[in-house]
């Protein structure tokens, strides 16, 4: 597709990865951090900086506030309200939004019918001009680090807590499976 792409960027490893595998393509790329109230706030836009500094892209930040206070786990609506939040804020009208989306994990909104859903949402508004991508939909997080590895992506500034503490607290999922994976 010709257009822009717009990466959803966390700071994570999945997101990060996802920015990577746009910018060795061929397209323009640029990221977009949101901060919803979730507790890690702060520490994933100091990654997401840190790391579309390291791959020179252009970085744009959304600030929702009013939700109340958000727990770590599931989050219901959260990858809609990115989506949406990056589709007001995308600054194209022919392009792509990528998520680092990957297969495995429990969340209905991690799945290929939650991004095949996103799109139809996306058409009503677009015509088809803006896609919903999440290339890493049929890998697993082991398949997602495989890539980081062999991309020489820089896991080191990336940031997986829920809970938001200096050094990832090892028992939400995200830093589990960080942990798993000694990055």
């Amino acid at each position: 597709m010709n257009g822009m792409t717009l990466v959803l960027l966390s700071g994570g490893i999945d997101s990060t990865a996802t920015l990577a595998l746009y910018r060795r393509k061929a397209v323009e790329v640029s990221a977009l951090f949101v901060d919803y109230g979730q507790p890690a706030a702060t520490r994933e836009r100091e990654s997401a900086h840190r790391i579309a500094e390291h791959y020179k892209t252009a970085m744009n930040s959304v600030r929702c506030t009013g939700l109340g206070a958000l727990g770590s786990g599931y989050i219901k609506g959260r990858n809609a309200l990115l989506l949406h939040l990056a589709l007001t804020a995308a600054p194209f009208e022919v392009g792509q939004v990528a998520l680092g989306l990957h297969a495995g994990t429990p969340y209905v909104d991690c799945s290929a019918a939650f991004v095949s859903e996103a799109q139809r949402m996306f058409d009503l508004y677009c015509s088809g001009r803006i896609r919903v991508v999440a290339p890493f939909i049929n890998d697993d997080k082991r398949g997602v680090v495989g890539f980081c590895r062999d991309a020489a992506v820089p896991l080191q500034l990336t940031y997986s807590c829920e809970r938001g503490g200096h050094e990832p607290c090892g028992s939400c999922l995200r830093a589990k499976r960080r942990a798993g994976f000694r990055c």
